[in-house]
Parts: structure tokens; C-alpha cells; sequence
């Protein structure tokens, strides 16, 4: 595919150097436009990269559609905003995006019945500032539980790593709001996990612990990938293949906790 200014930001992006991530979502990248016409102006780029919404697949599809939704509810909460405008063109630049639009009762008549690009000069608008839009961004990412690469906590919470579709990760995140636990996921899946946080958990925990030996991805490999393991190989087969990690993986305070008991989670965070 050409490499577009969609797909150069998409990578930037995954390597936590694009100031505009609002943060890493189960289909892509939440961020701020540009310029700020309107105050919380949002575009959805899938990652992976895509000609068109019709071009993912499955879970794929339902993720992305999803999730633009899910931004809907969240500017309508943090801004107050009458309505959302939600616009896929991809003409110019044709790679899978979607502009999400936050608009407002108190703008002037001639304008708010209009389409973004029709009411106002996009380009003249006032340009997103890092200072500026923190508070927004830090709400957005508080109500989607969401961050950039990068960045551990988003306030006070903690970082849940996992599988979006995995029943063992849907108990844990369950007990985490039912006990008012805040937290961040992170979907190694679509996401991945470097070596060096790998390296991380296993000096905490031991890389044993974090191998999943269990499941179906572990079965499937090659016997010479399973036979003799070391810490660094388990580590490469882990980095290149995240269903191997145990999940879920929650980051606190005080430590590690790998997999999910009840009352393990009751015991780290008193609430027994």
C-alpha cells in the first residue's frame, strides 16, 4: 500500500512518538485531530492498516465499528456535546480512518447544521496543543481506560494486560469494576508486548510462570521450539507469538499478579 500520512502516523503511533495519541484501543489509535474547529475533534486509525472498513474481517470488523461508537459515548460524556458527526471518507488519504465529531447546541445556527468540513475552515482552526488539550485527553482516557504506548498509568490506575476475548481476562476486568479497581488494558494481542517488559515480569515473577504451556498456541509449535526452553527463547516465542503469555498480567503497586483467583485480587487490594 502507498504510505500515507495515515499509515506515518499509525507508526509513529505504535512507537509512543505521535504527541496526539489519545491511546491504543482493541482496533487502533485514538487521536486528536490536528486542528480543533470544535473542542474534542477525534479520528480512529485501524491498525493494522487498511484500504477500507470493509476490508477487515470477523472480529476485526466488529472491533472497529465498536470502538468508534464507544469514542461517541465517551466525547459525549467528557464534552457535554449535543451530538456526535462520525465520518469514514478515505478518499484522499485511503487508508482506514474515521473522524469522530463532538457537536454543540451553543454552535452559531449557520454552522452547527452543516457538516464539519462545510461550516468551518478546517485548515484556519485553532491547532491542537499538547498544554492545551491535556486535560481533554487525560478525561478520554480515563472513561475508555485507555493510554499511549509508553505509558504505564493513565492517573491512579493500574495496566491489565490480556486477551480482549478471553473468558479468564473478562472475569478479572469484571471483578476490577465491580470492586471499583481502576485500570488500563492493554491487548497484547493487538498491541504486543516488548522483550524488555517480558524481561520485567519474569524477574518478578519467573518466566516460567508467565509461559502458558497449557493452551492451544503452546500445543501447536514445533516440538524443537518447546524442547530445551531458556529464559531468552521463552521470551522470543512469547514476543512473537502473545497468546503464549498467561493472562491476564495486572501491574500494581506492590507487584505482579499473573492469571486471576478471586481471592488472590481480593487479598492484593483488601478487599475481602
Amino acid at each position: 500500500m502507498v504510505d500515507t500520512i495515515i499509515k506515518q502516523r499509525v507508526k509513529l503511533a505504535r512507537g509512543g512518538a505521535y504527541p496526539k495519541v489519545i491511546g491504543r484501543m482493541a482496533s487502533g489509535w485514538l487521536v486528536m485531530a490536528d486542528t480543533q474547529p470544535v473542542q474534542g475533534y477525534c479520528i480512529l486509525l485501524a491498525d493494522p492498516v487498511v484500504p477500507s472498513v470493509n476490508d477487515l474481517h470477523g472480529q476485526q470488523r466488529l472491533d472497529y465499528l465498536q470502538d468508534v461508537v464507544r469514542v461517541g459515548d465517551a466525547l459525549l460524556e467528557v464534552t457535554g456535546a449535543a451530538r456526535i458527526n462520525y465520518e469514514t471518507w478515505c478518499n484522499q488519504a485511503p487508508h482506514l480512518h474515521t473522524h469522530i465529531v463532538p457537536r454543540y447546541a451553543s454552535e452559531p445556527a449557520d454552522k452547527r447544521l452543516h457538516p464539519l468540513c462545510v461550516a468551518y475552515d478546517i485548515a484556519q482552526a485553532r491547532a491542537f496543543d499538547t498544554l492545551e488539550d491535556a486535560a481533554f485527553m487525560q478525561k478520554m482516557r480515563k472513561v475508555l481506560g485507555i493510554c499511549p504506548v509508553g505509558e504505564k498509568t493513565v492517573s491512579d490506575a493500574l495496566t491489565l494486560y490480556g486477551i480482549k476475548n478471553c473468558d479468564t481476562v473478562r472475569k478479572a476486568r469484571n471483578w476490577l469494576e465491580e470492586h471499583n479497581v481502576a485500570y488500563i488494558f492493554h491487548d497484547y494481542k493487538l498491541a504486543g508486548v516488548s522483550a524488555q517488559k517480558l524481561e520485567e515480569w519474569g524477574a518478578q515473577a519467573g518466566w516460567e510462570k508467565l509461559l502458558n504451556k497449557a493452551g492451544t498456541t503452546f500445543k501447536k509449535l514445533p516440538d524443537a521450539d518447546k524442547t530445551g526452553l531458556t529464559e531468552k527463547r521463552a521470551v522470543a516465542l512469547m514476543v512473537a507469538h502473545p497468546t503464549l503469555i498467561k493472562r491476564p498480567v495486572l501491574e500494581t503497586h506492590e507487584g505482579l499478579l499473573v492469571g486471576f483467583k478471586p481471592e488472590l485480587y481480593a487479598a492484593a487490594f483488601g478487599k475481602g
